[in-house]
């Protein structure tokens, strides 16, 4: 038995040729710590199939944003028979699937907000090593959950190689009808790594400004602004392409059609960061959204297949992911850890 910031934890460990896997619980969380000799990466297989933590170990630098202070609100319950109502609720932050978000299935439609069911449920879980110090292959932890209502299976294989994150998922539709709905890769970045010094380079230079088009309405063409200039919360105008110091400055919603399948944070100071690609075939576009309150600093960008936020405009330019009934798909994104910026 450890202490991890303040809670319990009951561990139990597999080792392989330098690599690791520790199982262990936080409270009611069953907990997954995958590990190499550059990369330890925290997964939440009893809520969501998060990733909760991903830190480049030569640094000790910390990549996602969590909210550690909401695990004490999971003692005692059990997320099987008292699943959380949306992937939001009691965030610890991370890297979560937001799917479905929005979607329809027969009868069944979500619609008042993104609902994420994959992320409110626990995963069930096998972890495989390297046997017998069999360099050539590499641990791997695999999750599946099946939905209850919207009845997709989803895989996912998280595994590492050197300094890059392999994500692999597939979802299957278990049901009698087609299933169209939303899919978010939530990513949100802060901890140790994120501040000033960081430089990001997007997918695209556009941006639609989503969520106030959402609550103002209006032309659509003006909510449409340069990544290098976009208004912020506090009135200024900024390039988006560099993080502003932590100030209380505000919160901002927007998307992105993207371009190419990759993005990327560069610490100019450290010298280092990484990049994250995915399949665009997939997901077409990016949701940012840029935190620098009294309630966090962070900056997410999370790949996904939809352009806006609400329902009524995703449904009306039918913007889903579509399978027929026994109908899967699959798709990888990689974390990879950088030591230039080439933009």
């Amino acid at each position: 038995i450890i202490k991890e910031m303040g809670v319990e934890i009951r561990t139990g460990m597999r080792r392989g040729a330098g690599r690791m896997i520790k199982e262990s619980s936080s409270g009611s969380i069953r907990t997954l710590i995958l590990s190499n000799e550059k990369l330890s990466v925290k997964i939440l297989a009893g809520k969501g199939g998060d990733i909760n933590q991903i830190t480049y170990l030569p640094e000790q630098a910390e990549l996602l944003h969590t909210e550690d202070e909401n695990f004490a609100r999971y003692d005692n319950r059990d997320l099987r028979t008292n699943p959380l109502s949306r992937y939001s609720e009691d965030s610890t932050g991370g890297w979560q699937d937001v799917v479905p978000g929005y979607g329809r299935y027969g009868s069944l439609v979500f619609q008042e907000f993104p609902v994420g069911t994959a992320a409110t449920l626990p995963w069930d879980y096998q972890t495989q090593t390297a046997a017998g110090g069999d360099t050539r292959k590499e641990e791997e932890v695999n999750l599946s959950v099946q939905l209850p209502e919207f009845p997709l299976f989803m895989k996912k294989q998280i595994r590492l190689e050197d300094e890059t994150l392999i994500v692999t998922e597939t979802i299957r539709n278990e049901g009698g009808e087609p299933a169209d709905f939303t899919w978010t890769q939530h990513s949100a970045f802060g901890g140790s790594f994120l501040d000033e010094q960081v430089e990001i380079s997007y997918p695209g230079e556009e941006i639609f400004l989503s969520s106030l088009y959402a609550g103002q309405g209006g032309k659509k063409e003006e909510y449409l602004k340069n990544i290098c200039s976009v208004p912020m919360p506090d009135g200024t105008i900024w390039n988006l392409k560099n993080m502003r110091e932590p100030g209380q400055d505000g919160h901002l919603i927007f998307t992105m059609k993207a371009e190419t399948g990759d993005f990327a944070l560069y610490h100019k100071a450290r010298k280092f960061g990484f990049r994250v690609t995915w399949d665009k075939q997939v997901f077409p576009y990016i949701r940012c959204w840029y935190q620098n309150t009294e309630d966090g600093y962070s900056f997410a960008i999370e790949p996904c297949n939809y352009a806006y936020s609400s329902f009524a405009d995703t449904d009306k330019e039918n913007m889903y992911l579509h399978l027929d009934a026994g109908e899967e798909m699959s798709t990888e994104i990689r974390l990879s850890i950088i030591h230039e910026n080439k933009g």
